[in-house]
């Protein structure tokens, strides 16, 4: 895929800094070991990962989701070593304590599945996972949530958002925008950010966020804060490769005496496009 497209608003350097993402205080859930990160910090550093994201809560603040790694022996190898494994949890606040922590069945065994998002209504579970049938290392997947919480199918949601390589980080933003971390386009350098409109059962062409959302590093996440104008992105861009959490305005105006950092009309006719694509089939059912 081509350089092309930007963020759907116009962006603006009006407002550009930097600050270090560190490990903020965690979660101890209740009747459990697992420990997470509070779903109003912006996640933490991991020295295996580089950056593991927050817990993801649904609006009405009762359902969490989060991701945990454990070593575990591998399905065939009787002498091999134990590998890294990631599984996908749901915890539910009751009495303001959360509590009743359940691993969720979304990929086979001795597959992993990590950085669960929820949607803003509840309905819908994304989360990457490098189970058999991906496409490349880790895709991204959906599964639908129904009312007693129980998961429905994992679905790959194929090519127009998948690549041979890392597909990761997902989050979604008022229900639909679905932004992801990718390595496996032709784009800035090491893991960039991307968007999909994603509906019912299809979604958009996945677009590149462009050169002043994306760098020549990693970038992992980006959360919008819509009252204040502003876009944080999550980027290993400092020095000696520090995670980083970039702030960067947007307007849908240019403003006297603020330099455009970029605009391209393109992607948002990308996003909002007529075209749309459906899933690819079923890839996992418990």
């Amino acid at each position: 895929m081509t350089r092309s497209l930007t963020y759907s608003l116009t962006l603006i350097i009006g407002l550009f800094c930097t600050a270090p993402i560190t490990a903020q205080n965690a979660i101890k859930f209740e009747n459990t070991n697992v420990d997470t990160q509070d779903s109003n910090n912006n996640g933490r550093l991991s020295t295996l990962e580089g950056y593991i994201p927050s817990i993801s809560v649904t609006e009405d603040g009762k359902t969490a989701y989060f991701s945990k790694s454990s070593e575990q022996k591998p399905l065939y190898g009787l002498f091999s070593k134990k590998e890294l494994l990631h599984e996908i949890y749901r915890a539910e606040k009751i009495n303001g304590k959360w509590s009743n922590i359940t691993k969720l069945k979304v990929c086979p065994k001795y597959a992993s599945a990590k950085h669960p998002t929820v949607s803003e209504d509840g309905k819908r579970l994304f989360f990457a996972s490098n189970m058999k049938g991906s496409y490349g290392k880790y895709d991204i997947y959906v599964a639908d949530i129904s009312a007693d919480g129980s998961l429905g199918v994992s679905k790959n949601l194929g090519p127009k958002v998948n690549t041979k390589e890392d597909e990761l980080y997902p989050s979604i933003y008022n229900s639909t925008l679905l932004f992801f971390a990718s390595e496996g386009r032709d784009g800035f350098g090491g893991l960039d950010l991307y968007a999909s409109q994603v509906a019912h059962n299809s979604l958009t062409t996945s677009v590149n966020l462009g050169s002043h959302i994306n760098s020549s590093r990693d970038d992992y996440a980006i959360q919008l804060d819509v009252e204040k104008g502003e876009s944080y992105v999550v980027s290993n861009r400092g020095q000696n490769h520090t995670i980083e959490q970039v702030t960067i305005a947007y307007r849908r105006q240019t403003m006297d005496g603020t330099m455009v950092a970029y605009s391209d009309e393109n992607l948002k006719t990308a996003l909002n496009t007529g075209t749309s694509y459906e899933y690819t089939s079923t890839s996992f059912e418990d």
